[in-house]
């Protein structure tokens, strides 16, 4: 969506550590993480968060991932999808939208 929408769209990819990937090691994750970003040419940046991950579920009130937010503008949650499935089928028209407000 980034490269669809550019200079009106930043896409942020976030990786939150599960207990997996403190056993195989945070450097072999970081390179599985950037490995699927560069794989997917996510336009943005990409972060891993080292919290537990109900710290995050608690926070952003999910309960497993994948979850895609978007942010208008002024920076609130315009969107919160659980549904990678709705994300895919929703997300253009909402981004349309966005840029456009």
């Amino acid at each position: 969506m980034g490269g669809r929408f550019p200079g009106k769209v930043t896409v942020i990819a976030v990786h939150v550590e599960i207990p997996l990937d403190a056993e195989e090691g945070h450097p072999k994750v970081r390179e599985k993480v950037d490995a699927i970003v560069r794989r997917a040419k996510l336009p943005g940046v990409s972060y891993m968060l080292r919290e537990p991950l109900e710290v995050w579920q608690k926070k952003f009130e999910i309960e497993g991932y994948p979850a895609t937010f978007v942010f208008n503008k002024a920076g609130l949650i315009a969107k919160k999808y659980l549904d990678s499935e709705a994300a895919e089928s929703e997300l253009p028209q909402l981004l349309e939208k966005l840029v456009k407000d």
